[in-house]
């Protein structure tokens, strides 16, 4: 058990190799379920409710409480993305909705992923959200000092619009990309190698939290490059918000998520050359500063202490309240 901050500890269980395989998932569920039962059993303060965020996991058996399921992404859609087996996923998914006194999604769009397997069931939307105001330092940077570059942040794998960036850098904007790479597939690797190393594009890889904030706090435009699939449709991409929160102007690609935070501050492109045009638009012009200020209000409405709150609501109460 290791204490990651007051008040949040982490069980790490020991699993044999190949734990997703069949066979061996069987015998990891029974393990982690005998594991966290025991943990319950020992710590010191009464056990309330299970919140389950895996498409791998399984609600443990004998554990009381309220069971919750937030559903993050289109897992099934997804699995192969994230190297596991589609059926597996799907079976897993259908038993914890079966499970789950709640079941909340991250996106509209996922409404269908779960009434698909339990017409009876009805989610409720908790989107993801973005840091406090407080987190940040938002003091100092005015928007004519901001530099004339798109900040793409965040994993990089195949999620992204790699077609969409490839125009971004012929069209001559300058990027600089902040996150880890996180890819499966050998081709968007190449293409995620060719584009990193291209003219005008700077990659600092995975920086603190802290310096990727400073960094987009000086950038002129956040980008959400996100492809046209069924996986990223039911996404909701959280560097939108962070974008927003830093008091960046954004442009994203056409996603339900986008279209549900209903914000003028939310650039919405409809093609590749809508989004290469929104965003040289962008770069090119001058932004009156208390349009800055607009973005970090909206953005403190979708905080992550907002969403937290909207969660401790249901598990006190038994109802979520609206996330709107």
């Amino acid at each position: 058990m290791d204490e990651i901050k007051p008040g949040m500890l982490r069980l790490r269980i020991s699993a044999p190799p190949g734990f997703t395989r069949p066979v061996l998932r069987d015998v990891v569920k029974a393990l982690v379920g005998r594991a966290i039962r025991a943990t319950v059993r020992e710590l010191p303060f009464e056990h309330c409710a299970t919140i389950l965020l895996s498409p791998r996991e399984v609600f443990p058996a004998g554990i009381g409480g309220r069971k919750i399921l937030h559903v993050t992404d289109d897992w099934v859609a997804g699995s192969s993305m994230m190297g596991l087996s589609q059926q597996a996923v799907s079976t897993n998914l259908r038993s914890n909705i079966n499970a789950a006194d709640t079941v909340c999604i991250v996106s509209p769009s996922l409404g269908g992923l779960i009434t698909e397997r339990n017409p009876d069931c009805v989610p409720v939307v908790l989107p993801n959200g973005c840091l406090s105001s407080h987190h940040l330092n938002n003091d100092g940077v005015r928007m004519h000092q901001r530099r004339a570059v798109a900040a793409l942040v965040g994993q990089l794998n195949e999620r992204l619009d790699l077609d969409l960036l490839d125009q971004l850098v012929a069209s001559g904007v300058e990027i600089e990309v902040i996150g880890p790479r996180r890819e499966r597939d050998l081709q968007v690797r190449r293409r995620l190698d060719k584009f990193l190393a291209s003219e005008g594009v700077s990659w600092l890889g995975e920086i603190p939290e802290g310096d990727a904030f400073a960094r987009m706090q000086t950038a002129a435009v956040g980008i959400t490059p996100y492809a046209d699939t069924v996986f990223n449709r039911a996404s909701f991409p959280i560097k939108t918000l962070d974008y927003l929160a830093a008091g960046m102007q954004v442009v994203s690609t056409d996603l339900p998520s986008a279209r549900w935070l209903d914000s003028e501050w939310v650039n919405i492109a409809d093609s590749t050359t809508n989004f290469v045009s929104m965003v040289r638009h962008i770069l090119g012009g001058q932004e009156a500063e208390q349009n800055v200020a607009a973005r970090r209000s909206f953005a403190s409405q979708h905080t992550w202490d907002a969403r937290a709150s909207q969660l401790m609501a249901m598990i006190d109460e038994g109802e979520l309240p609206d996330a709107n």
